[in-house]
């Protein structure tokens, strides 16, 4: 029996961060099968999350298993597998429930066995609890009720047991008796009162115990800073909350994707109209600084995605006012000299937003929704009806077009086909996506690292100083190189579907695979790289 384990060869690969989106989509390969995943994880810990697979090749007689891998327990210190079930009607669909028993970094193994062969994949899944359920109210009336029925019981048991019990049959009952009967309801009052309070008081610690448990994701706090040589965002993490947990959810221990430590996401609040892909460099352990490109004034929501030593992948959340000063530049033209991979754009306001199908525009005998690009570029978003729903796994499919209508020439953009940016207009939604999901591949390689050198606990984690000097290091290392050969390095083995697929010969086509978390407005954002140059496009959906 072979077993073989698929994942991308290079450990510096893009994060994805969230916010309000917790369930982890995976597309990937499976031994030859393309798959694609949906984890739904538990937002109570011990609870129970919920795999969905789909093989759309359906291969016949096969056994396909899951399980919850831990960072610090590895493959050795894992439960059994639980059986995914397939579905019935739809072909090639399976699902399955697994239990998480701690919060932390973790993963889910996918185990598929056809033929005689095995083969298995990590997606990695941050399984930490972030809600402290209600009990229904009719739950807790009959809950309620049953206790007061065994307390009253309890106290006539004992009521009984001081009085009635003792007495001989077909002896009357003497004030003597009487009395001790009335002391025995006293007694077993007082003592039901102490064990009904015992009981509060320990569910009361441990209410406030799981309270200080809950997972506090990282606070920062963004400033605008300027002077002669530009504007500036500094980002300022919050101390107390960047120790909470395990040593390693220091920010020292933070590994960079694509040569940078943090990718970090500007959107204007309100009408959503400007948006910035930055990439801030480390000032300290808590503080990162990154040049602004000519922003106009305004609230700005920020989204900070970083990764850790131990793959735990999270984003941290901010708001940065730009002063009305700073209008001066964009008002001037001033030229701004950005980082290589630091890009920006303008689009129209949400409130003007028009989401229509052009039944002129067929994209594989679909129709599709456009909108321009910077330097006489298109996008078509290839969609049927135009209307998505709340939970519903979904391929958004883009069709890149050039100033003459041709297909345009794709190029890697940070070891990617290209980017996803979507933001619900409350900002409670945001998603970083891939064409290859929106989980963490760097948590993904660091995982399967730490399984393969088969290393459990927390006794052999590195002295932060010496790992984070080192990784600057790697990072000025990958800066330095050219453009062609950072994004080979960084794509590795990586498999894009839709781009250059023979189903889509005549396009050039980006997918990113995503179910939105819940009903509202959405904008989408797409990043590609087109002709050397970082190319933004902004879709709006309603979702139902």
């Amino acid at each position: 029996m072979i077993r073989k384990v698929l994942a991308p060869v290079f450990f510096l690969i893009l994060l994805s961060g969230h916010v309000g989106s917790p369930g982890v989509i995976f597309e990937g390969l499976l031994g030859p099968y393309r798959v694609l995943a949906n984890i739904n994880p538990p937002d109570v810990v011990p609870g129970t999350a919920t795999v969905t697979v789909i093989i759309p090749e359906h291969p016949e007689s096969i056994n396909l298993e899951a399980r919850p891998v831990y960072w610090s327990a590895g493959l050795k210190g894992t439960p059994k597998a639980d059986p995914l079930f397939p579905v019935p009607g739809e072909l090639g669909k399976y699902e399955g429930e697994l239990w998480f028993m701690e919060g932390g970094a973790s993963s889910v193994q996918l185990i598929m066995t056809v033929g005689g062969e095995t083969f298995e994949a990590i997606i990695p899944v941050m399984a930490v609890p972030t809600a402290q359920k209600d009990m229904p109210f009719e739950l807790g009336l009959v809950l309620a009720l049953l206790g007061i029925l065994l307390v009253v019981l309890m106290v006539t048991i004992v009521a009984s047991a001081m009085s009635d019990s003792i007495s001989e049959p077909g002896v009357q009952r003497t004030a003597k008796s009487q009395k001790k009967k009335q002391l025995g309801i006293i007694a077993g009052t007082l003592v039901m009162l102490l064990i009904l309070w015992g009981g509060k008081s320990w569910w009361d610690a441990e209410s406030n115990q799981y309270r200080n448990y809950l997972f506090e994701p990282l606070s920062g706090i963004s400033t605008f800073e300027s002077g002669p040589d530009g504007d500036f965002l500094h980002l300022s993490i919050e101390p107390l909350k960047s120790t909470q947990g395990r040593v390693t959810r220091k920010i020292s221990f933070i590994v960079p994707d694509h040569g940078k430590l943090m990718h970090m996401f500007l959107i204007r609040k309100g009408d959503l109209d400007v948006f910035a892909h930055l990439h801030p460099e480390r000032l300290d352990t808590l503080n990162f600084r990154v040049k602004l490109p000519p922003l106009p004034s305004g609230d700005y929501h920020v989204f900070a995605d970083i990764t850790r030593y131990t793959g735990f992948a999270e984003t941290i959340v901010s708001e940065l006012n730009i002063p009305e000063s700073a209008n001066f530049r964009l008002a001037t033209n001033e030229t701004v000299i950005l980082n290589r991979d630091d890009t920006y754009t303008f689009s129209n306001p949400v409130s003007n937003k028009v989401v229509t199908l052009d039944g002129d525009i067929m994209i594989c005998g679909k129709p599709g929704i456009k909108t321009d690009l910077p330097g006489g570029y298109s996008a078509v978003w290839e969609t049927e009806t135009g209307k998505f729903e709340a939970g519903k796994l979904y391929n958004l499919d883009f069709a890149l077009f050039d100033q003459e209508g041709e297909p345009a020439l794709l190029e890697p953009y940070l070891g990617m086909m290209g980017h996803a940016v979507v933001l619900k207009h409350d900002g409670t939604v945001y998603i970083h996506l891939h064409p290859t999901g929106n989980y963490s591949m760097g948590s993904q390689q660091m995982l399967l690292d730490r399984f393969t050198s088969g290393k459990i606990g927390f006794t052999d984690i590195p002295q932060s100083q010496s790992f984070q000097d080192s990784i600057d290091q790697v990072v000025a290392f990958l800066d330095a190189l050219p453009d062609v050969e950072r994004d080979s390095l960084l794509m590795g083995n990586m498999v894009h579907y839709n781009w250059q697929n023979p189903e889509h010969e005549e396009h050039s086509m980006v997918s990113f695979p995503y179910a939105f978390p819940e009903k509202g407005d959405y904008r989408i954002w797409i990043q590609v790289k087109i002709g050397g140059k970082i190319v933004n496009g902004a879709f709006d959906v309603e979702v139902e």
